[in-house]
C-alpha cells in the first residue's frame, strides 16, 4: 500500500511553498505492524515495542502461534483526538479501524491523559487491534457483547520498560456510561447488538459488555473457562441463551452478579516475566516529500477528508517532479469521489471515473510495477467491459495480466488476488484459479468483509454450503455490521435449502455492498 522507495530527496523540487511543508513523519516496521507517526522517533520506537508486546500477550492468552510472514496492519498515529475526529468526520472519536482487502488500517492518537476516566490514545489502539486480532485468529461467530467486551478487557494492558506487564485493569473510561445510563438486562446483552437495545441503556453497551467479560475472566468465574464453553456451544449451533444457561448457570443470578460487579474491587493480572515477542524494529525518518504523502494517504483513506486531499494532490501532480505515488493517490481520491465517497454535498461530484483512470495511468508511466495502480487500472477496465456487457473482449485477459503483475510485485498483498478471482466471476466464467485466489486473499485478510463473502460464495457455488455459511455466520454477530451480516447469512441459508447458488440470489449486490462499505463502516472507538 505504501511505495516511498523512489521519493525525491529535494522536496522543493516539487514546487511547494514552505507553508505547505509537512511535519516530519517516521515509520516503524515491526513483525506485525507498519506504524506511521509525526511524533518523536524515540516515542515511536517505544510504542512499536508496546504494540508487539500487546500482540504477544494476546497470542499467549489464546495460544495462537506467530506467523512468519503476516499481512501487516498499518497504523497512523496523530497528535490528538481532535485530528482523529477531523479524519473520521465524527465527534468524540478517539480512533478507528477499517478492515479491507485493499489494506486494513487503524488511526489513533498519541494523547496521554492523567484523568483515568478519559480514554487514552493507546487504549484506543489496543481496542482496535484486539478486533483485528480476533478476526485474524478465530472463526467462532462470537456475539456482539463479547466482541466489544473482549476488546475493552484487553485494551487497558500496560507494559513497563522493566518487563513488567499488566492486563485486565479496570476500564475507568466506561464508568460514567455505566452509572449514568443504568444496567442492561443480561439476556438483552447476551442476544442483541447495541442498536437493538431499547432506551438509553444502549449507550452503556460497551461498558456492560466489558463488565460481563471482566467478571467471567475473574478467578471466581474460573478465569474464562466458562466463556470458552459458552463460545464453543454457540459455535456448535446452540441458541445463545441456552448456551449461556449451560455455561454460566441461572441467568437471573448471572444478571444480579453482573449488576453488583462494578461495585466490587476488581482484580487484574500482573507479571514480571518478560513476554516473548519479535523485537526486531526498524525506524525510518521520512523526508519532506514522503512525509507529505503519508499525510495525504491517511486523508484519502479516511472518511471525511477526501475532497481536501484530492485538491491538494491535484496541485502536487501538476509539477514535473511529481512522484508515481502522488498520481496514484490522486487517482484513488478521484475514484472514491466518483463512487460516492466523501462528497459531503459537493455538487460537482459525479460518477465519471475518467480523471481517476488518467491518474492511475500516469502513475504507471512513472512506475510500471506500482501494485495498486495496476490493480485499479484493471478494475476500471473490468468495470467498463462488465457495464458494456462485452464478455468476450480480450480486455478481460489484459486486465488480469495487470493483476498478476501486481501479485508478482507483492505476493503477500491480498488485493490483486481478490480482484483476479472477482474478474472471472464478473465475466461469468469458471476458472481453476478462482477458488485458489479467493482462498489466498481470505487467508491474508480474514478481517475483510468483501474477501470473506466472495470466498463464501465461491464455496457455495462448489456445493460447500455449510463451510460457506460458517464463514458468513461470523458476520451476523458483528457489532458494527450485524444487519448486513444477518442479511448475507439469510441468503446463504436460502442457497443451502435450495441446494444451489445462482445469480438470482443477488450475491453480486451483496459483494458490491461489502466493497463499497455499505453498512460496514469503520469501527470507531469513542
Amino acid at each position: 500500500m505504501h511505495f516511498f522507495a523512489k521519493v525525491a530527496a529535494a522536496f522543493l523540487a516539487i514546487g511547494l511553498a514552505p507553508a505547505a511543508l509537512a511535519d516530519t513523519w517516521h515509520r516503524a516496521d515491526t513483525h506485525h505492524f507498519r506504524i506511521y507517526s509525526d511524533g518523536s522517533k524515540s516515542d515511536l520506537e517505544d510504542f512499536a515495542r508496546e504494540v508487539e508486546k500487546f500482540d504477544a500477550l494476546l497470542r499467549m492468552l489464546f495460544k495462537r502461534p506467530v506467523v512468519d510472514q503476516p499481512t501487516k496492519l498499518d497504523i497512523y498515529m496523530v497528535s490528538s483526538a481532535n485530528q482523529v475526529e477531523n479524519l473520521h468526520g465524527s465527534e468524540n472519536v478517539a480512533g478507528f479501524y477499517r478492515p479491507s482487502v485493499e489494506g486494513s488500517f487503524a488511526v489513533s492518537n498519541r494523547e496521554q491523559t492523567r484523568n483515568k476516566f478519559s480514554l487514552s490514545g493507546k487504549e484506543t489502539l489496543f481496542h482496535e487491534y484486539a478486533h483485528h486480532f480476533f478476526f485474524n485468529n478465530f472463526s467462532i461467530p462470537a456475539p456482539a457483547w463479547f466482541v466489544e467486551g473482549f476488546a475493552e478487557f484487553v485494551a487497558t494492558a500496560e507494559f513497563k520498560k522493566n518487563d513488567e506487564w499488566y492486563f485486565g485493569k479496570p476500564a475507568h473510561h466506561r464508568a460514567g456510561e455505566i452509572e449514568y445510563f443504568g444496567a442492561i438486562d443480561v439476556r438483552d446483552l447476551l442476544t442483541k447488538p447495541a442498536s437493538e437495545i431499547e432506551g438509553g441503556a444502549r449507550n452503556a453497551f460497551y461498558g456492560w459488555s466489558w463488565i460481563l467479560t471482566h467478571m467471567l475472566y475473574s478467578k471466581e468465574r474460573e478465569h474464562g473457562d466458562q466463556l470458552g464453553r459458552y463460545l464453543g456451544l454457540i459455535n456448535s449451533g446452540i441458541d445463545p441463551l441456552i448456551a449461556a444457561e449451560q455455561a454460566f448457570g441461572d441467568l437471573d443470578k448471572l444478571d444480579s452478579q453482573m449488576r453488583s460487579y462494578p461495585k466490587q474491587r476488581m482484580t487484574y493480572s500482573k507479571s514480571s516475566s518478560p513476554l516473548k515477542y519479535r523485537d526486531a524494529i526498524e525506524i525510518v525518518s521520512l523526508d519532506d516529500a514522503a512525509s507529505k504523502l503519508v499525510e495525504l494517504e491517511m486523508e484519502v483513506l479516511s472518511p471525511a477528508s477526501l475532497l481536501e486531499a484530492r485538491d491538494e494532490l491535484a496541485d502536487l501532480a501538476t509539477h514535473d517532479a511529481a512522484l508515481a505515488q502522488t498520481h496514484y493517490l490522486l487517482g484513488l481520491a478521484e475514484y472514491r469521489l466518483a463512487n460516492g465517497e466523501g462528497r459531503d454535498g459537493d455538487e460537482t461530484a459525479s460518477s465519471d471515473t475518467t480523471a481517476a483512470l488518467a491518474s492511475f495511468e500516469k502513475a504507471l508511466e512513472l512506475d510500471p510495477d506500482h501494485p495498486h495502480a495496476n490493480v485499479y487500472s484493471a478494475i476500471m477496465e473490468v468495470d467498463r467491459l462488465s457495464e458494456a456487457g462485452d464478455y468476450e473482449n480480450e480486455g478481460w485477459d489484459q486486465a488480469r495480466q495487470k493483476m498478476l503483475l501486481a501479485n508478482k510485485a507483492d505476493p503477500l498483498d491480498p488485493f490483486p488476488l481478490y480482484h483476479f478471482a472477482r474478474s472471472f466471476d464478473r465475466q461469468g466464467k469458471r476458472s481453476e484459479y478462482t477458488g485458489i485466489s479467493y482462498e489466498a486473499a481470505f487467508a491474508m485478510a480474514p478481517e475483510a468483509v468483501e474477501a470473506r463473502v466472495a470466498y463464501a460464495h465461491h464455496l457455495a457455488n462448489e456445493g460447500n454450503f455449510e463451510e460457506a455459511i460458517g464463514l458468513v455466520r461470523f458476520l451476523a454477530n458483528d457489532p458494527h455490521r450485524g444487519a448486513y451480516g444477518k442479511a448475507v447469512l439469510e441468503r446463504f441459508e436460502n442457497m443451502r435449502d435450495r441446494g444451489s447458488a445462482s445469480q438470482s440470489d443477488g450475491i453480486e449486490d451483496v459483494i458490491e455492498d461489502a466493497e463499497e462499505g455499505l453498512d460496514a463502516d469503520a469501527d470507531a472507538e469513542q
